[in-house]
């Protein structure tokens, strides 16, 4: 039989069994305690019946007294009628009588046939009679003579009841109390005998229980005793240690499977030279050691790595080959965190080899750490390359810096050229259009002039390039007759060379026609560049408070200036308007661009 079968028998007979002592118990000692909630539900009724009758009875006797003292204080009042007093109480009299009557039907309609009253209970029945109609035939005479009607209540009705009523009604309340006594008992044994009964099939369950789970035990504990101990010596090298199977339940089959282990292990266990072999046959150096840090294996590539031989290497700490003296802080730094770094080793000719080092803790089956396990990739060529690859890239930015530089200076001479130009022209507009052209170029050329001087080859600290743009400005505008202040309120922004020069040459065009034209009339005033950065767009303000001009006139303006403000904000892909344009306030112009990333 199978061991899974057996345990499922047993599990199901020990629950069918606890099943079948458990519903057997409980549906006979249900039926015992319903019999016993009966029994007290009918001895409830009984007192309570009985409590009825006797109620009545007291009431009937009480509503009597209360007709006798009505008719006392109709006679003492002399009064001509009946008083409604003594109807009601009449009334209620034979109401209380009725009562009685049907307590005393539902109690023996609740006692049933096999409970009949005693027959000496037939004496209530008729004392009730003879109270009944010695009370009625008292309640005749009371209408005729008070005073006999009283002195037969007083002699007669009320010593009756008390000697005879009362008495009766007490016995048989006791008679009914007594039956259901009785039959309480009896359910009581019943329950304890029940109950014996329950506790020795309990015994015996448990019996059973006990005696199937020991059959099981050993159907398991003994075959997998037998597992263990060749576990043990296959584990300590003897692989010839087999398991005799004695069984054709699972154990059994783990006892073949085990058998079919071994010999397996037999044939094809890995040895030492074979994990010498796979650790050999990686490329890159491993390196292997204990807890203190000593070397107890490492590949060929590891000695043609550092320098030495196997031999030479082996319980020599894994240190010595490690380049502290330059990377101590960088190892500690990075060793943790379970990935590849740089790292140099050391050669044995004392000289550093640049490799890509990982090193990890080497845990055994308890998952403790054991040792280490370091692998390093040589990395040399890899650093000459690089090596080149910086010098290359060093070389070119040289060379970008040096063009900057002579775009400067070319741009300089063509300045200076148009300079002397302008010294010789002899019309005022040629000399006009020549400085114009000339602080152009100024502005280009300051453009190449930061970006020669800057760290990046491609980006410019722009509100630096302002200041030094609006001073150039101001030099080559001065004049002693009018005071023209520029202030510059520039947030920190670095822009790229194709966006640089279109909005140095907006910046100019609009600084220099506010010199020209903003302050005809005025001896002082001031220009206002105002740039700063919103999200990933840069909105640049130019405003003065001059004279102001006409809006409508610049829009169809075909000069060079209006022309290259339109054109440089196109290049910018950019939006321009006017901000205020009211002849005599002023003017602000607003360009709008989005900052290239």
């Amino acid at each position: 039989m199978r061991l899974g079968t057996k345990i499922i028998i047993g599990f199901i007979c020990i629950s069918l069994l606890l099943a079948v002592v458990g519903f057997v118990s409980d549906q006979f000692t249900s039926k015992i305690r319903q019999e016993q909630l009966y029994s007290v539900n009918q001895a409830s009724q009984v007192v309570i019946y009985t409590g009825e009758m006797e109620r009545s009875l007291f009431q009937s006797l009480i509503f009597l007294n209360g007709i006798r003292g009505a008719l006392i204080a109709e006679k003492s009042y002399n009064a001509i009628q009946e008083l409604p007093a003594v109807a009601d109480l009449t009334s209620n009299f034979e109401r209380e009588l009725e009562k009685f009557e049907s307590a005393l039907l539902e109690l023996e309609l609740l006692l049933g046939e096999n409970e009949r009253l005693p027959e000496d209970v037939n004496e209530l029945l008729q004392s009730y009679e003879v109270y009944r109609s010695i009370s009625r035939e008292w309640l005749g005479l009371s209408g005729e003579d008070s005073v006999q009607a009283n002195l037969m209540f007083l002699n007669s009705i009320e010593p009756y009841f008390r000697n005879n009523i009362i008495p009766e009604i007490t016995q048989l309340r006791n008679y009914v109390l007594d039956i259901r006594h009785g039959i309480n008992q009896e359910l009581d044994e019943s329950l304890k005998r029940a109950e014996l009964v329950n506790y020795i099939a309990t015994v015996f369950s448990i019996l059973f229980a006990i005696i199937l789970a020991i059959y099981i035990y050993r159907s398991i504990a003994n075959p997998l005793s037998r597992l263990s101990n060749s576990a043990k010596k296959i584990g300590e090298g003897n692989l010839n240690e087999r398991i005799e199977v004695t069984s054709k339940d699972e154990l059994g089959d783990f006892a073949e499977a085990f058998n079919t282990m071994a010999a397996g292990l037999q044939k094809t266990t890995v040895s030492k030279a074979y994990l010498d072999n796979i650790i050999e046959s990686i490329q890159e150096a491993v390196f292997v050691a204990d807890n203190d840090g000593t070397l107890l294996r490492m590949n060929s590539a590891a000695g043609r790595l550092t320098g030495y031989t196997v031999d030479e290497m082996r319980n020599q700490s894994i240190t010595r080959f490690y380049n502290f003296e330059e990377m101590g802080d960088f190892y500690e730094k990075k060793k943790s965190n379970h990935r590849s770094f740089e790292f140099s080793l050391i050669h044995k000719d004392k000289t550093t080899i640049p490799v890509l080092f990982s090193e990890a803790d080497l845990l055994d089956h308890k998952n403790e750490k054991i040792g280490t396990v370091a692998v390093a990739s040589d990395i040399s060529e890899r650093k000459k390359a690089e090596k080149k690859i910086r010098a290359s890239l060093k070389e070119k930015e040289v060379m970008l810096a040096e063009i900057h530089h002579r775009v400067k200076n070319n741009l300089a001479v063509i300045s200076g050229l148009l300079q002397l130009q302008s010294y010789s022209a002899k019309n005022e507009h040629v000399e006009k259009a020549l400085n114009d052209s000339q602080m152009r170029i100024q502005s280009i050329a300051l453009v190449h002039e930061m970006l020669y001087e800057s760290e990046s080859l491609a980006y410019i600290k722009y509100d630096k390039y302002i200041n030094d743009l609006m001073q150039a400005i101001s030099s080559m505008h001065v004049n002693k007759s009018r005071k023209i202040e520029l202030i510059s309120e520039v947030e920190p922004i670095s822009l790229s060379i194709n966006q640089a020069i279109p909005c140095s040459l907006l910046v100019n065009e609009l600084i220099v026609n506010a010199f020209k034209h903003a302050f005809e009339d005025q001896k002082e005033g001031e220009i206002k560049v105002h740039i700063k950065k919103k999200g990933d767009n840069v909105i640049m303000t130019i405003s003065d408070n001059g004279s102001g001009f006409d809006i409508e006139k610049f829009s169809d303006s075909d000069t060079l200036g209006a022309t290259l403000i339109k054109t440089l904000t196109s290049q910018l892909k950019g939006k321009f308007e006017i901000l205020e344009n009211r002849k005599g306030s002023g003017s602000s112009f607003r360009i709008e661009f989005k900052k290239e990333k």
